[in-house]
């Protein structure tokens, strides 16, 4: 209401000419909604109101990072700690600046990549080529381009990451998305198999065509929704899988109506109610999808950025009710996972710990009851008993077969038929959990173990492909799938797996260096090869073996 904003701006103005706070409070209130841009305009507003309304430099500042004017951020960020050094936002944004200093900064394509130092190289051999694809597949199932080039800072500390998003310590996020500038953790800032950094990176950019295509208005279920829906779309395996405690939820009452998603995300009432509303808000718009088609995703952000409430985008771009919509997808939900909910009932639901012999009666009173079976189960896992632990993980993942999680069925089953020796069980175990669980770095490298001893040398190359996405800091993998593209004659893939081994400063260096040239040379790019086996040589002048590989460039016509 523009005429009521007017009138109440002229009153405070009335009141005091120069109360520089007003603005000051719409900026944040307007960070809080993501509406970055329009934080920017309203801290300018208040540090022209008055040039010492050092909160006013600070909210400027900080929203000026986060759409990438970096010098004139942190200009007023110095303002602001010179009027106010007590600020703990400040200071703390101020500190992390000055860790810029150790980041790389590289331009590829679309994209401006900020890598620490000593994980640039490394990140440089997968993220480039990520984001590209990325960026070129979005833009075309959105018809949008956001402009170039999109700052992507990739934080060797989570703390630091939580600064840049928040000013303090202690965010839970992986990832956020301002729009024209992208911020995440780096593979290293957690525990190997902590998360699945490609996925995380996919998700964030999704975020900036959303921001961009509804001119930051989307609402956060939605945008978060429609962002682990495009995970699930990039990469078999990518993206938030349905979990025990998910249904337990909704068999429970606790998951919300449509029409009060975000709610889950902005006031949570319980734990896992966040997680629990990601995986339902995609939910949400894969039905949208599965019933009005694509155009109606693009269309609801459309909705969004003309100003229009749920309610009101419901309407327009499905012709329903958001409440009658809510109906329609509980009855979904309940049909997609009518097995599992069924296993998953609450008078299913051990209270306390049960003793192995409850454990045993629950399971042999109704096979389909997942908790009972994975439990009792695991019990016998665990004592050594595999024989007779097979029949309860079979019927637990016959009742469950979505669930690939921690102490899944899948983990047991591949373990104990590696342990008899059957690997083509083994391998059938461990290729269903991984086209479900995105960040199981041993399953994946297990895996691509059993595979090469089935002699599926592609099967194990795509294995452990997938690692790289997940913790890419061991050279062996990079070895191994190096010489797996190689056999199979993927030589781009088999360059850029010798890339990776050089990235992470092998104690052979001349060996990794000779080996990258020999990729070189079998991809045909005698140029690259010519410069990498001379680099060998320059360490090593008696090499004899890339001695040799250098008259093969010469003679190949690769002299100059």
């Amino acid at each position: 209401d523009t005429a009521r904003f007017e009138a109440l701006r002229a009153r405070i103005a009335g009141l005091n000419p120069r109360y520089a706070g007003f603005w000051v409070q719409l900026a944040e209130l307007s960070a809080r909604n993501r509406l970055y841009d329009r934080a920017v305009r309203f801290g300018r507003e208040a540090v022209a109101l008055d040039a010492e309304s050092w909160p006013g430099h600070a909210v400027l500042g900080v929203n000026l990072l986060r759409v990438g004017s970096m010098e004139e951020g942190r200009r007023h960020l110095e303002i602001a700690f010179e009027g106010d050094p007590y600020d703990v936002w400040t200071k703390n944004t101020l500190d992390l600046l000055d860790t810029f200093a150790g980041y790389e900064t590289a331009r590829s394509g679309r994209f401006e990549l900020i890598v620490d130092d000593g994980e640039a190289e490394i990140l440089g051999v997968y993220l480039p080529d990520l984001a590209e694809e990325a960026y070129a597949r979005l833009a075309r199932r959105y018809g949008y381009r956001p402009e170039a080039p999109i700052r992507v800072e990739v934080f060797r500390s989570h703390a630091d990451f939580s600064v840049r998003t928040i000013g303090l310590v202690g965010l839970g996020a992986l990832g956020v998305s301002f729009g024209p500038v992208i911020a995440m953790d780096s593979p290293s800032a957690r525990e190997p198999g902590d998360f699945n950094w490609g996925s995380t990176f996919w998700h964030e950019l999704a975020h900036t065509f959303h921001l961009g295509m509804s001119d930051g208005r989307v609402p956060r279920w939605f945008s978060e929704g429609l962002a682990v829906y495009e995970e699930r779309r990039a990469r078999p395996g990518w993206g938030g899988d349905v979990t025990p405690s998910f249904l337990l939820a909704h068999l429970e009452g606790r998951l919300l109506s449509v029409g009060e998603l975000n709610r889950g995300f902005a006031r949570p009432s319980y734990p896992e109610q966040v997680i629990h509303s990601y995986y339902q808000a995609s939910l949400v718009c894969e039905l949208i999808e599965r019933e009005a088609g694509w155009g109606a995703l693009v269309g609801m952000l459309h909705a969004y950025r003309d100003g229009l409430t749920d309610e009101e985008a419901f309407q327009s771009v499905l012709g329903t009710d958001v409440d009658d919509f809510s109906d329609r997808f509980f009855a979904y939900l309940e049909d997609r996972f009518a097995g599992p909910l069924k296993a998953l009932a609450p008078a299913r639901v051990f209270e306390g710990q049960p003793s192995r012999e409850e454990l045993k009666e629950r399971a042999a009173a109704d096979p389909n009851d997942f908790i009972a079976q994975l439990s009792y189960g695991h019990v016998l896992a665990e004592g050594g008993r595999y024989d007779e632990a097979i029949p309860y993980m079979e019927r637990a993942k016959a009742a469950f077969p979505e669930f690939a999680g921690a102490g899944s069925p899948y983990h047991y089953l591949a373990f104990i038929y590696r342990e008899r020796g059957e690997l083509e069980r083994a391998e059938a175990e461990l290729a269903a959990l991984t086209a479900i669980n995105e960040r199981d770095l041993e399953a994946n490298l297990a895996l691509a173990e059993i595979r090469q001893a089935l002699d599926d040398k592609t099967g194990a190359a795509e294995a452990l492909a997938r690692t790289a996405y997940i913790y890419p800091y061991d050279p062996t993998p990079h070895v191994r799938l190096a010489e797996l593209y190689a056999a199979t004659g993927d030589l781009a893939g088999a360059v850029r797996e010798r890339r990776a081994v050089l990235a992470l400063d092998p104690v052979d260096r001349v060996e990794a260096l000779y080996q990258l040239a020999r990729a070189y040379y079998a991809a045909g790019d005698l140029g690259s090869a010519r410069r990498t086996v001379l680099s060998a040589l320059e360490r090593a002048p008696a090499y004899e073996a890339a001695q040799e590989l250098l008259l093969e460039i010469h003679a190949r016509g690769g002299g100059s």
